[in-house]
């Protein structure tokens, strides 16, 4: 055998013997728009280390209100939001390139949590009422709720307040009549002697918080992006077995603070006769209807949806 084979295997061994470098993880901003339990299952994902497990570093962005939301979306300063469904219409109606790709939650969250002194519906009529901004978002939600119990447009006030914690926060100095909240704010706010009069899926039955991306984000990033649910169904079917309550409740006060017995009360909210988170990240065609028909669409569901990612993450 020559020197130079001999040259030649000694190389060969010395980097088969080097170790192998991992890849570094893959990161990906995520941005969701106020501390609350829809974001549940993200949480877990992180928290469990499902994302570290899929090659991903996660980088959690508070986007403050639902509106911002969408500017950081097309502007690439987030790849992943956690979106109100009917702000992504109307983003996707003007414009905007971007698709629903799974669901977060199946139903309206919100709750109508009123001040003491309100004691039915009927009594909201001429009051002042606290919503997110004045079209969209929780004010179509409790628009809808009203008139289903009798009380119409006209009759009472309404004051865009921005986010959850504006909200609670001018319920409980009495800035405000009633408003929706988001859990675990409203089972606060109940501890503090609000009341509730109703649920937001009593008015319409429609998610309320879907997975939304830019389309051509996720062209170059579809492996990414199908890890990214990989990781978070995981942590959904986590969440969804009933064993782990005590262990989610833990999550969410971790992710967010607030009293474990209030995580407690929103886990069954969410997870148990509630059912208002996505049950395997799904998100339907008449989901995306029920909105549309709101706005007396023609459009179809199917331009606001792409659920090949999802298809994928399932096997299907």
């Amino acid at each position: 055998m020559t020197r130079k084979v001999l040259a030649a295997l000694a190389v060969a061994l010395a980097i088969a013997s080097c170790p192998v470098q991992a890849q570094p993880p893959k990161e990906v901003n995520w941005g969701y728009p106020v501390q609350s339990a829809y974001f549940w299952d993200v949480f877990a994902a992180i928290d469990f280390g499902y994302m570290a497990e899929q090659g991903l570093k996660v980088n959690p962005i508070i986007t403050q209100n639902v509106t911002q939301q969408m500017q950081m979306l097309v502007t690439n300063a987030v790849d992943i939001v956690s979106a109100n469904t009917e702000l992504v219409i109307s983003a996707i109606d003007k414009g905007a390139d971007l698709a629903i790709i799974a669901g977060e939650t199946a139903r309206q969250g919100y709750a109508l949590i009123a001040r003491p002194e309100i004691n039915s519906y009927s009594d909201l009529k001429g009051k002042v009422l606290g919503i997110t901004q004045l079209r969209e978002a929780s004010g179509t939600a409790l628009e809808l709720l009203l008139k289903k119990n009798g009380v119409n447009p006209g009759e009472y006030s309404v004051i865009p307040l921005g986010g959850t914690p504006n909200r609670f926060a001018a319920l409980t100095r009495g800035a405000v009549a009633a408003t929706m909240l988001s859990p675990p704010a409203d089972f606060k706010a109940l501890s503090q002697g609000m009341k509730r009069l109703g649920f937001g899926y009593e008015g319409l039955e429609a998610p309320q918080i879907l997975f939304t991306i830019q389309r051509d984000w996720g062209r170059k990033n579809e492996d990414t992006l199908v890890r990214f649910l990989k990781a978070t169904l995981k942590a959904s079917r986590w969440l969804y077995d009933p064993k782990n309550k005590e262990a989610a409740a833990n999550v969410l006060v971790k992710a967010i603070g607030g009293s474990h017995e209030d995580a407690l009360m929103s886990y069954d909210y969410f997870f148990g006769q509630g059912r208002v988170a996505a049950h395997e990240l799904e998100v339907t065609p008449a989901g995306i209807k029920a909105f549309l028909d709101l706005r007396n669409s023609e459009d179809k569901p199917e331009k606001y949806l792409d659920l090949s990612y999802l298809n994928k993450t399932l096997g299907k």
